[in-house]
């Protein structure tokens, strides 16, 4: 008897050390209470610590639920697409795709962007419209092209399900509901964070962590675009200008974080200066991170670009100064293509797979719960 007791005390002791709380089973009556994760657990040092909703704070079982919610596709109206279908882990939540297809075969008006370190960022989706991840997660499911599910009937079918009362019971003490719902998939998307590439091993400046051409690499993409005045050659590219720091990319909308890059000589899309109303802003996008780079082709707001190639030749040879609204970032240039040599471009693509989190892509913690 006593044995027992001792086995069944160790079993006690096992569970209420798991962190990952599992796939609910039915809807028991008895109250709840979820385990608090402090952000100190997800946000790394060298990154600094986000501002978080103060309405939100993170449980495992509200991060769990919004995984769930992430991988199921009961969000859309026939059960056919979730969020992992166009933001897959396998390549840092992008898709290898210029536009996603959404229920009945129809395609997204921008090419699906990856999804880490969100929590560092207060504009989301390419043209900045949204603030906040919880308002950003009813645009797809509303979507016609994407999910094209109506809120209503969503509310049904969580309702209905055993599955999703006793998750939403854990998470919040509550019948499943929209709002929830939202806050779930806001913890579970502002806790992917990817910090474990050889670049932010190598950030600000272990240079012994790097290749020769790793190192060539670097030193273009964090120097100012300057020209030798006898042989005319680029000495430096000024990627750093908006994809600087260790998360790569700027969060200030007036620094680059919002920008035309040049893409071509007109307004083609007009970005946030829909959103903005204001005609300096048209034909501006987010500025995305560069961690995963090598993950997440196609690249640029309509999937252009096949490969990391073509953007360098983009930025090197290709940049439209005659477009309107050009960022200023890039018009401090002097209008000159930096026409950088083959040795130079190829430095550049060796500095840029540094920024690969493998560890990022294949933690259980973001993957399927089902």
């Amino acid at each position: 008897m006593r044995r027992a007791w001792v086995l069944f005390l160790g079993v006690v002791a096992l569970a209420a050390c798991r962190k990952d709380p599992g796939l609910p089973q039915g809807n028991p009556t008895s109250a709840y209470k979820p385990t608090a994760v402090d952000p100190k657990e997800i946000f790394p040092s060298k990154f600094g610590m986000p501002a978080l909703p103060a309405d939100n704070p993170f449980t495992e079982e509200g991060i769990y639920l919004g995984r769930m919610l992430f991988y199921d596709p009961i969000l859309s109206i026939d059960s056919s697409v979730s969020c992992a279908s166009c933001h897959r882990q396998e390549y840092a939540f992008a898709e290898p795709a210029a536009l996603s297809t959404g229920v009945f075969g129809l395609k997204a008006h921008r090419n699906a962007p990856s999804l880490f370190n969100m929590a560092y960022s207060r504009k989301f989706f390419w043209d900045a419209r949204q603030n906040t991840l919880r308002e950003l997660v009813f645009e797809p499911i509303q979507a016609h092209n994407e999910m094209a599910m109506t809120l209503p009937l969503l509310l049904k079918k969580l309702q209905a399900s055993s599955l999703y009362r006793d998750a939403f019971n854990k998470a919040f003490q509550t019948e499943p509901n929209l709002i929830d719902m939202a806050k779930a998939l806001e913890q579970f998307t502002l806790s992917l964070v990817s910090q474990n590439s050889r670049f932010n091993d190598f950030f600000p400046g272990k240079f012994s962590l790097l290749s020769e051409e790793e190192k060539r690499g670097a030193v273009l993409y964090n120097s100012l675009v300057d020209f030798d005045k006898i042989t005319g050659e680029t000495l430096g590219a000024d990627c750093f200008h908006c994809h600087g720091g260790a998360l790569a990319q700027q969060q200030n909308p007036n620094m680059g974080g919002i920008a035309n890059n040049g893409l071509d000589a007109g307004i083609t899309d007009k970005g946030y200066g829909a959103i903005t109303g204001n005609v300096n802003d048209l034909g501006n996008f987010k500025t995305p991170s560069l961690l995963n780079i090598a993950l997440t082709a196609p690249y640029m707001h309509d999937g252009r670009f096949q490969t990391l190639e073509e953007v360098i030749d983009h930025y090197s040879d290709g940049i439209h100064y005659e477009n309107p609204t050009i960022s200023p970032m890039l018009s401090a240039h002097g209008n000159r293509q930096m026409n950088l040599s083959a040795q130079q471009k190829s430095d550049l693509v060796a500095f840029l797979k540094t920024m690969t989190d493998s560890a990022f892509i294949s933690n259980p913690a973001y993957s399927s719960p089902f």
